[in-house]
């Protein structure tokens, strides 16, 4: 028996299912829609916590004034004057070839070939480090073993074409508040050239300094330079907690003959040691026979003795 379907039921199946195909697509934009706002929820709360770009940030604005290793001071206007020219046209160099990666887009002097510096830049970056009101008066000055010369009338600094200069890079690990001061603490990295003592391959800071900022405008400029709390870490060594002292002597002969000092100074010690066993055991058998003659002694008095009363009573 065949089943007609009505045109009426028919056209209600195909809203059913048009409903139901509906409801799968929100469903499935609903669960898209969850998944995006957890996604965005994770990464806003991610960045609330990492300060990484504001880190780097600090870096590049400190970096020349770490540079030079500059001392402690309270109010920028306290700042040792060479070390803020030099932080400033070295900082402003430093700068230039991380933004733009050369110095492509600047003159040259067409004889010596050195780079010439416009001092526009540099008090532009200084306004970054210190404000907009802070005022420069661009001269030229003499570093340890070289001159950056200025020029009046073109306004340029004359760079010579040199290798690394300075001591140490910076590390900014670490940023908080105190006293209404922004406190960036500076990892200071020691920079070597050929032939340095220092080890130039580790990232380890030697020592740690905070850069102290002031809030004015809107922004944070520097105001000071202090002591850090943080302290670089100190490998421990075994060898170092166990020190041995040996003769100058007994040092220089071992260094020649390829001897480890310590098994040198470990064999004079086990020397020394058998040597006092072998005196205390000649000083025991000395007294063993001291004592041994001293009893055959006696024996000898006493027979004596007797021989003399057995000798006395016969005659009696």
């Amino acid at each position: 028996m065949k089943t007609y379907v009505t045109p009426e039921e028919h056209a209600r199946i195909h809203r059913r299912r048009r409903r139901q195909a509906l409801g799968l697509a929100m469903a499935v934009l609903l669960v898209i829609g969850i998944f995006t706002v957890l996604a965005a929820g994770v990464r806003l709360v991610a960045g609330l916590f990492d300060n990484t770009e504001e880190m780097q940030e600090y870096e590049d604005k400190l970096e020349g004034l770490v540079l030079f290793d500059p001392l402690p001071f309270d109010g920028i206007e306290n700042i040792d004057d060479l070390t803020l020219r030099e932080a400033a046209v070295w900082g402003c160099i430093y700068h230039i070839q991380e933004t733009q990666g050369g110095f492509d887009n600047y003159a040259h002097d067409p004889v010596t070939e050195q780079l010439l510096l416009p001092a526009v830049e540099v008090d532009a970056y200084l306004a970054r480090l210190l404000g907009p009101s802070f005022r420069l008066t661009h001269r030229s000055f003499e570093m340890d073993d070289m001159t950056i010369a200025f020029d009046e009338t073109t306004q340029c600094y004359s760079i010579p074409v040199t290798g690394d200069v300075g001591y140490y890079r910076a590390k900014v690990t670490a940023l908080f508040k105190q006293e209404g001061r922004l406190h960036v603490t500076v990892g200071y990295i020691p920079l070597g050239g050929t032939g340095d003592l220092i080890g130039t391959q580790s990232d380890t800071p030697t020592k740690y300094m905070d850069y102290l900022f002031e809030r004015t405008g809107g922004s944070w400029y520097l105001t000071g330079l202090t002591e850090s709390a943080t302290k670089p870490e100190q490998a421990a060594s075994s060898q170092a907690n166990s020190v041995v002292m040996m003769d100058p002597d007994e040092l220089q002969e071992a260094i020649l003959q390829g001897v480890d000092p310590n098994a040198a100074s470990s064999g004079a010690d086990s020397e020394a040691a058998s040597s006092e066993a072998a005196s205390s055991e000649a000083a025991s058998d000395s007294a063993a026979s001291d004592e041994a003659a001293s009893g055959e002694e006696a024996a000898g008095d006493q027979e004596t003795e007797e021989t003399d009363s057995a000798a006395s009573d016969q005659a009696a």
